[in-house]
């Protein structure tokens, strides 16, 4: 009996933990949804306490494709590109570190993730240098081609599960003739749709939250949908509620990607944590 009330007390309390975490993580966003729909005039003399909502802060951003319409499009771009790309030599560079054994295929692996720990505002000027050097700066190129190839998370992640993969049916693919291309389209890709699926959807979400890079090697010249937010928010006479409405547009996908692909998360990430 008393280990059933311990547990009933510890469950109740992980509920409270998590119900408290959540509220602390969307009561930030509905707070800016709330001002989003309040109007200018009113937020100014009466913050949230308006009681009147509008959508003029929305249509007012949706009038000018040039605040948030067109720089959405260059980052839709952005993303088809490089989810495309980055998870392709993703999957074939992790594929090569999940079969090969030695070591000098663990030493690569390990100079490989140590490109991880370097943090992106060390190399963000070199890039720059380069790509104004040779007239790329202000360009899609230069936008898309810093990270264009493997992502040292991605390989991670994606050798932890192929490495996780029943070794019985790989070798009986190779006893069948099988080689590496075949192995890896018919049976490793089917098996770790879910891992690809996290991959495609943390690069997509990453370029499209990208700031940094897309500022300074692109500006307002061809902006990315955060520096068009950016943007509006640095003006003189900033109009907090168009800002908060640009905002809570530029977030809307991402939650819309989250939701959708949100099982294919939680199969991969436990997965390759036990792994």
């Amino acid at each position: 009996m008393s280990h059933r009330l311990a547990d009933g007390r510890g469950r109740a309390v992980r509920v409270a933990l998590l119900g408290a975490a959540s509220t602390a993580a969307v009561a930030p966003l509905g707070l800016a949804l709330l001002a989003s729909l309040t109007p200018s005039d009113a937020f100014m003399t009466r913050g949230l306490g308006a009681n009147t909502w509008t959508l003029s802060n929305y249509t007012a951003v949706l009038a000018d494709p040039d605040l948030i319409l067109r720089p959405a499009g260059t980052t839709a771009a952005a993303v088809l590109v490089l989810a495309s790309l980055q998870t392709t030599s993703s999957i074939l560079a992790a594929y090569v570190f999940a079969v090969a054994r030695g070591r000098i295929a663990r030493g690569l692996f390990a100079v490989f993730l140590a490109m991880w720990l370097v943090p992106p505002v060390l190399v963000v000027i070199p890039w720059y240098v380069g790509f104004a050097s040779v007239g790329l700066a202000g360009t899609f190129s230069a936008l898309v081609l810093p990270t264009l190839l493997a992502s040292p998370y991605a390989v991670l992640l994606l050798r932890q599960w192929f490495t996780g993969l029943p070794t019985d049916l790989l070798d009986a693919a190779r006893l069948d003739g099988a080689g590496h291309g075949m192995i890896l389209r018919r049976i490793v890709l089917p098996l770790s749709a879910p891992a690809v699926t996290a991959v495609v959807l943390v690069t997509a979400v990453t370029t499209w939250n990208s700031y940094l890079w897309p500022r300074l090697v692109a500006g307002v010249r061809l902006p990315q949908i955060q520096v068009a937010v950016g943007a509006l928010r640095s003006r003189d006479d900033t109009d907090w509620p168009v800002v908060l409405a640009a905002s809570m547009l530029a977030l809307l996908p991402v939650i819309v990607a989250v939701l959708v692909l949100h099982r294919p998360l939680l199969r991969t990430f436990p997965t390759t944590t036990e792994g």
